[in-house]
């Protein structure tokens, strides 16, 4: 039953809700997630405090998966990982399962499930101008209500 509800979920947050149908991911070179990210701190809701606004991170390709690489310069933390955006559950090495992919070249849709089976379902997206970059997490499955909303500008 839990395995049953749980497919339901992930299957509801990836897309279904929104009216998404899953794309195939973009050439690694064309990819707009490829790139460097800071936090901005201003647009970012609710408002990023000094720890979090020192955010920056780096997301590479390598293959078809993602590979994450954030720096907290307040706390002096890096932290890597890869997700690879095909829709199956995929364990991270910090514990969590995590499910994505992508709905257009520029958006993700993903779940994350952590070990206590709390889940977050989140979108990242690119702008158009390929200069912002927001992850919208929500508070429910069906992805009607807004928990946070990170906003990250373009470094390189």
């Amino acid at each position: 039953m839990a395995a049953k509800r749980l497919r339901a979920i992930a299957f509801a947050c990836l897309g279904i809700a929104l009216g998404f149908g899953a794309s195939t991911p973009p050439a690694p070179d064309q990819d707009p997630f490829v790139g460097t990210w800071r936090a901005n701190r201003e647009k970012s809701y609710p408002r990023l405090d000094r720890k979090d606004a020192d955010d920056v991170f780096t997301v590479a390709r390598q293959g078809d998966d993602l590979i994450w690489s954030s720096y907290n310069g307040h706390t002096r933390r890096q932290r890597d990982y890869s997700i690879r955006c095909d829709g199956k559950f995929h364990l991270t090495p910090t514990g969590p399962l995590v499910s994505c992919e992508y709905t257009s070249p520029d958006t993700t849709v993903g779940v994350t499930r952590e070990p206590t089976g709390k889940l977050d379902c989140w979108t990242r997206h690119v702008s158009a101008d390929r200069q912002e970059m927001t992850i919208t997490s929500f508070k429910d499955e069906l992805r009607t209500k807004v928990k946070a909303v990170w906003v990250f500008d373009r470094v390189k």
